[in-house]
Formats: C-alpha cells, structure tokens, sequence
C-alpha cells in the first residue's frame, strides 16, 4: 500500500518476457538446469517456461547477447529454496558450461548478506538465484552482489 492508503494500480508480475539468441540453448538452460516446466514451444520462435510460480517467455529475437550496460534488463533474480539448492544448481551450471559470475556462489556483500549464485544464460542474460538464508558460520566467501558487473 502507498503512502495516503492508495494501492498500487498492478497486482504483480504476470510473466516475464526475453529476448534470446539461442531459443533452443536458453529453453535446455530453463528447463534441464533450473528444472522449468515447459509449457509451450514453437520451434525458432518462442518457448514458455514456468517454476509454477513464475512464466517466462522466451522469444528467438536477439541477433547479439545482452549486455547489463545496455538499457533494459539488468538482471533476473529467481528465488531458490535453500543453499542446498544453491549447490546442486552451482554444480549442475559448471558440468553444463553455463557461465558463473563471481566464481560461484556466494553472500551479496551490497545486499544484507544473503546468499546467491549469479551466472549468464546461453544469451548472456544475468540470472540471480537467491536464497533467504544468511551465511551463519562465515565460511561462504562474499561476492559483489546485484550491483556488480563483469563482462
């Protein structure tokens, strides 16, 4: 609710739509490494994904990979269960070749200290994964958080 009791004139996000170079790389990355559903495939057009939670849609329109410096998406942050989860998925990423960011997991130094794991997309989308958990122990080593880039 906003200041004055007015509600916001949006209820959410309904789904998230990206443009991609490789429409059958970035529908195995969905599906076969973060275990999306598939709803939806149109061979060299479109894919639709879901994690029940949230659709993404996936449109072969990209002739180059993105870049964070550009206007547009800066990166998308998907909410994962535990940093057990977080592990399986670092791993999965590195036999799979996906591209990590930060060497791997880590704590979001700029953020309140949760733990991520931030990687590329096979069209150089950054993905966050996060989870809720904080590094109790001191033993995750600190990453530089949403805010930090790499090219």
């Amino acid at each position: 609710m906003k200041a004055g009791g007015r509600m916001a004139m949006t209820k959410g996000v309904n789904h998230v739509g990206l443009s991609v170079t490789n429409l059958e790389a970035s529908k195995r990355f969905f599906t076969d490494i973060l275990e999306f559903e598939l709803l939806k495939y149109v061979e060299g057009d479109h894919a639709f994904v879901t994690d029940g939670t949230t659709m993404i849609t996936l449109w072969q329109t990209a002739e180059q990979a993105a870049t964070v410096k550009t206007a547009g998406l800066h990166h998308l942050a998907l909410q994962v269960e535990s940093v057990a989860v977080l592990r399986q998925l670092e791993e999965r990423m590195k036999q799979n070749g996906i591209r990590l960011q930060f060497d791997g997991i880590g704590v979001r130094g700029q953020e309140g200290g949760f733990i991520a794991l931030f990687c590329y997309d096979p069209s150089g989308i950054r993905i966050e994964l996060a989870t809720s958990e904080k590094d109790v122990t001191g033993g995750v080593p600190i990453i530089g958080g949403c805010g930090v880039v790499e090219e």
